[in-house]
This record gives structure tokens, C-alpha cells and sequence, in this order.
């Protein structure tokens, strides 16, 4: 074999192993349980294969807040304070590290995102408008956790 059928070949078995676990594993699960077991496997594959950092992954689940978030700039005093606490923990990820001073400068876009009745469709401003589905999922969690459910259907 060359090293290049082998590695199709490995991939092909570890995706066929991994299916057919968690086939065989949800058998046994409560109804409640199986996504929850879903978003794990998810996650774990996404971390091996490298498409998210485990502080992303963290950053997800724990969602991080600032014990001591700076001065709410006037112009993003739309934004709850509970929420704001929620974006200065989110710049922790590298993706977002200068989310605020983004925010700042871009002020109007994101009340308008953040006015949308269904955010998790809606354009994000110019900045963060190419990333990711995981990222938009991680700014629904700071931002809008009142629409994360309709971002997972």
C-alpha cells in the first residue's frame, strides 16, 4: 500500500469505527441523553482533526465572563450588562481578541445585528462576517443566548 491509500484507508476506518460506536452507544441512551452524547463526539472529532482549539471548545461550554469587564463604551450601551460581561470573557479566543475594539468601531452594524429578531441568520457586520458556523455559535452564547436554540435546529 502507499502512504496515501493507507491514510484513506485509516480515515475510512476510524470514521466507520466512530459511526458504528456511537450507533451502538445511543442504543442505549434515554432520548434526553443522545444529543447531548452527539455534542460531545462532535466536539472531541472537531478538537482531533483540529477545526477548533480546546479553549474554543471551552469557551463553548463554560461560556467565560469577566469578573471585572471594562467601561461599556455609550455607544454599545445596548448591549445588557450580563451580555457584556460575557463579550470581554469571549476575548479570550484568539478569533475574537479584539472583539470590543471591534464593536466600538462598528457600532451601528452591531445594534442592527443585535436588534435582529432571528440573529442567528442575520449578517454579522463586516469584521466577523466570515467566520465560522462554530465562532457565530460562540457569539450567539455571549451575545444573544436567548436565540442559541434556533441556531441549533
Amino acid at each position: 500500500m502507499t502512504p496515501r491509500t493507507l491514510n484513506k484507508r485509516v480515515e475510512a476506518l476510524i470514521e466507520s469505527i466512530t459511526y458504528e460506536s456511537f450507533n451502538y452507544t445511543r442504543r442505549g441512551l434515554f432520548e434526553k441523553h443522545k444529543l447531548l452524547v452527539a455534542t460531545m463526539l462532535c466536539l472531541r472529532i472537531l478538537l482531533r482533526k483540529k477545526k477548533i482549539d480546546e479553549i474554543e471548545m471551552i469557551a463553548l461550554i463554560k461560556k467565560e465572563v469577566a469578573l471585572d469587564p471594562p467601561h461599556q463604551a455609550e455607544s454599545l450601551k445596548f448591549i445588557p450588562e450580563s451580555a457584556w460581561t460575557a463579550v470581554k470573557g469571549l476575548e479570550g479566543v484568539k478569533i475574537f481578541s479584539n472583539l470590543i475594539s471591534n464593536m466600538e468601531s462598528e457600532a451601528l452594524q452591531w445594534r442592527k445585528w443585535y436588534a435582529e429578531e432571528k440573529a442567528e441568520a442575520a449578517e454579522l457586520p463586516r469584521t466577523f462576517k466570515d467566520i465560522s458556523l462554530f465562532h457565530r455559535l460562540l457569539l450567539l452564547r455571549a451575545l444573544r443566548p436567548d436565540r442559541l436554540s434556533g441556531a441549533l435546529i
